[in-house]
């Protein structure tokens, strides 16, 4: 399974917890009544989430299936 889903398996629960806290957010219609709110909440959940990944990358961990070839000058 490693092959077909790249990253730590953390980062995966980590996306399944944000597609929920936005689907809960969702189905309140926060974005009809509470627009501000709403825009924070989702604005702090990518935040988490990029920040999370970024910060917990390694130097040579594998994150394409192809390895990426940088150009030659």
């Amino acid at each position: 399974m490693s092959d077909i889903f790249l990253g730590k398996p953390w980062h995966w629960g980590l996306l399944a917890a944000a597609f929920v806290a936005l689907a809960v957010v969702g189905i309140r219609y926060m974005h009809t009544y509470a627009f501000n709110t709403f825009a924070t909440i989702c604005l702090s959940i990518g935040l988490v989430v990029v920040s999370a990944v970024v910060l917990t990358h390694r130097p040579g961990d594998r994150v394409t299936r192809e390895p990426i070839e940088l150009p030659e000058d």
